[in-house]
């Protein structure tokens, strides 16, 4: 099973995970990393305490990034 690792970036910081998650294929990353994402959001909009996520990173066991979740597109079109 391929690893992803999901990488945020906050204010404009790149935040590396070295951890990464074992994942059947990128269409579940990607699912994952929404899902992350929008838990990160509304922890930052509930326990505002520094620079807002901006985005997640999923990048492969290379390194390689494959796919970006922006904050801006997972929230509801009235609050972008």
């Amino acid at each position: 099973m391929p690893k992803f690792f999901f990488h945020s970036i906050h204010g404009g910081e790149l935040v590396k995970d070295f951890e990464g998650v074992d994942l059947p294929g990128l269409e579940e990353a990607q699912a994952a990393a929404t899902q992350s994402a929008r838990e990160l959001l509304a922890n930052d909009i509930k326990y505002p305490k520094g620079k807002a996520l901006e985005a997640l990173i999923i990048s492969d066991n290379e390194g390689r990034e494959l796919v970006t979740v922006r904050s801006k597109d997972i929230l509801p079109e009235q609050l972008r």
